[in-house]
């Protein structure tokens, strides 16, 4: 073996092996080798993403940010991480963090008073909220079946996913009332005083929110007629055409023909 070519030749084998060698023993084994190398993940839960992502990156770990909003719970930290807290994963494993926005975007409470129970569940839920609870009414309503009353009022603004309770109409008593005089109370009292005797009441064409101060000019029936508990009594802050106040009635009654 006097070839200096056959000499060369195993000289640029040898260090091909040894090279090989060393990529073998520092890069590529140690990936396969770690395996079964695993890391306890932190727990990150109530702490800002800014903190949790540099404690996962600290522990070798990857981060992805999923935003939820629960306006209930404090807004701006992690609500939720998976893996969970002190599992063991591999290094390199990416651990999603649920950060609340906290975004308390509030809706309008839609009216669906003398709507059917039915109807007035799908508004609730287009308006993204739900219904918590539908109740009868305890005071009769010449409409049965139809929504009574409601909480929230409407238009008042609440968390989305809010709860509305409702209640319903079961159709007029059986008991006879007599209707009090209501005239010259405002709206508002005048509604009141009605359902103490177990009476609805209606204010024709106008906006109950627009008139609950005014003065009841005006009512229907009158006082003294006997009706059945839910009986609706029709409220005017300016009388009908054609019919007068009671003391107008009364006064004119007295004149001489």
């Amino acid at each position: 073996m006097t070839n200096p070519y056959v000499w060369s030749g195993l000289g640029v084998l040898l260090v091909l092996g040894v090279l090989i060698y060393v990529i073998l023993n520092s890069w590529i084994m140690p990936s396969y080798t770690r395996h079964g190398e695993s890391i306890s993940v932190p727990d990150v839960i109530n702490r800002s993403y800014e903190e949790a992502n540099e404690r996962l990156e600290r522990a070798g770990l990857l981060t992805e940010q999923v935003v939820l909003r629960k306006p209930n719970l404090p807004r701006g930290v992690v609500i939720d991480q998976n893996p969970e807290p002190f599992s063991n994963v591999k290094p390199g494993r990416r651990i999603y963090l649920t950060v609340n926005s906290g975004d308390t975007a509030l809706v309008a409470v839609p009216n669906v008073l003398n709507h059917s129970v039915r109807e007035a569940r799908n508004r609730i839920m287009i308006q993204g909220l739900t219904v918590a609870d539908v109740r009868p009414d305890s005071i009769p309503s010449a409409h049965a079946n139809t929504i009574t009353r409601q909480s929230p009022a409407a238009g008042q603004r609440v968390p989305p996913e809010s709860g509305v309770v409702l209640w319903y109409s079961t159709g007029l008593g059986n008991r006879l009332v007599t209707i009090p005089r209501v005239t010259g109370m405002t709206i508002a009292e005048a509604r009141r005083h009605l359902l103490r005797r177990r009476l609805r009441s209606v204010v024709p064409r106008a906006a109950i929110s627009s008139v609950s101060g005014s003065t009841v000019a005006c009512q229907s029936p009158a006082e003294g007629a006997t009706v059945l508990e839910g009986f609706e009594i029709r409220l005017y802050v300016e009388c009908p055409e054609g019919q007068l106040p009671p003391d107008a009635d009364s006064l004119s009654a007295g004149r001489p023909r």
